[in-house]
């Protein structure tokens, strides 16, 4: 199942990851499950769970199951190891909430994993599905707190994505009511994210400005922030945030680093210290070269028109990517450079690996050919530019002119 991060993309580095697919087990929740692991552990009683909420004013409901679903809860938690089982836990879940002799547990749990299952899948009515199950998870009252108020976070991310901004919002507040938990990170993150993407990035920055200021050496706090100043055009306060974190040696892991220089390449007047912050990662190893680092490397280099380090860049870069558009980035400027067999064997690659331009591919075969001499080549390289949009009237016209470069 995919990770189920409902916040916006341009975030995603920086907000953590709610564990909406942590696995439930249901065996500690029966009796004969409860003597099992009593007798494991070789104890009276078998190990409480951490609280994450203490000061919560919800009791934890007692975690019982129906005896008589023992088999079906066991089954729907095994299912949870299975890849593309989300249909089969979905089909499971709904035979559960159906019985009338299952326990809120049962409800909860069966209820919990289908929103889980449905955040797994594709498609327009994943999230709205998504949102109902989560929201029956709570209403049955089964869950302890701590998956309880995780579920709570999970209907608001998902009442934000589907374009319930208020509601999203009313359901942090009430989290923070009933947890006490003003200083969850999650929770504060979250309802940060619904107010920026809501279109209210002012208020989404003083959010943080304020978290900020109770808790100043947050570092993830800071990051949010830098974030969230760009994403409302105060450029200099995002710099300012994110020399702050640096200056005090708040840059330690390698995500640091790669926030730190996507923000300062987006930043007009900033990218050469986006290559200097790269640089000092790579020297210091915190940093590990990338697939990303190589992309941002040889967009500024090439923006700057030194395309001998652009060419360097996306050639490390090539390699490691999913698919074949930095080779073709690195064919055209072989072929630029008159590197005729480096332009051809660059434009075979990102065939090999798909582009979304496959025209262009030809194009730079046609000049590479050309280059070398290989005039039928050249020409057959030129069909097949003709064949595509994207370069449909440039082949024609190279082929009546007789011209492949």
């Amino acid at each position: 199942m995919k990770s189920s991060l409902l916040l916006s993309a341009a975030f995603v580095l920086l907000l953590p990851a709610l564990p909406a697919h942590g696995q439930i087990d249901t065996t500690a929740h029966t009796r004969a499950g409860k003597r099992a692991q009593e007798a494991q552990q070789g104890k009276g009683k078998a190990p409480e769970e951490k609280q994450n909420y203490p000061q919560a004013t919800r009791k934890n409901p007692e975690a019982t199951g129906d005896r008589s679903l023992a088999k079906d809860m066991e089954a729907l938690i095994k299912l949870q190891g299975e890849e593309g089982s989300e249909d089969k836990i979905i089909a499971k879940a709904d035979e559960v909430l159906a019985n009338s002799k299952a326990s809120p547990w049962d409800k909860s749990t069966a209820a919990y994993l289908a929103g889980a299952a449905w955040q797994g899948k594709e498609g327009d009515n994943a999230d709205a599905s998504a949102l109902k199950y989560y929201q029956l998870a709570m209403d049955n009252n089964g869950l302890n707190n701590n998956t309880h108020y995780l579920a709570m976070l999970q209907v608001a991310q998902l009442l934000a994505a589907t374009d319930h901004t208020d509601e999203a919002l009313k359901m942090v507040d009430r989290f923070f009511a009933e947890t006490k938990a003003t200083d969850d990170h999650n929770a504060n993150a979250i309802r940060s994210n619904i107010l920026m993407s809501s279109g209210k990035p002012e208020l989404a920055v003083a959010e943080l400005e304020k978290q900020l200021a109770a808790k100043p050496n947050d570092k993830k706090i800071m990051m949010n922030l830098a974030a969230f100043y760009q994403e409302a055009n105060q450029d200099a306060k995002a710099a300012a945030m994110f020399e702050k974190m640096r200056a005090a040696g708040l840059l330690t892991e390698s995500k640091d680093y790669e926030v730190g220089y996507h923000l300062l390449a987006n930043i007009d007047g900033r990218e050469k210290d986006a290559m200097a912050l790269i640089d000092e990662g790579l020297k210091k190893g915190i940093l590990q070269p990338s697939y990303d680092m190589y992309a941002v490397q040889g967009r500024y280099y090439y923006g700057a028109e030194d395309t001998a380090h652009a060419l360097e860049a996306w050639k490390k870069g090539a390699p490691l990517s999913k698919d074949g558009e930095m080779y073709l980035n690195v064919a055209k400027l072989e072929l630029d450079a008159d590197h005729y067999a480096a332009a051809k064997d660059a434009a075979m690659q990102a065939k090999a690996k798909g582009v979304k331009r496959v025209g262009d591919v030809y194009q730079v075969l046609a000049g590479a050919e050309n280059g070398m001499g290989n005039k039928a080549a050249s020409q057959a390289a030129l069909k097949e530019a003709a064949k595509y949009p994207e370069t449909k009237k440039w082949a024609e016209s190279a082929l009546r002119q007789g011209l492949a470069k």
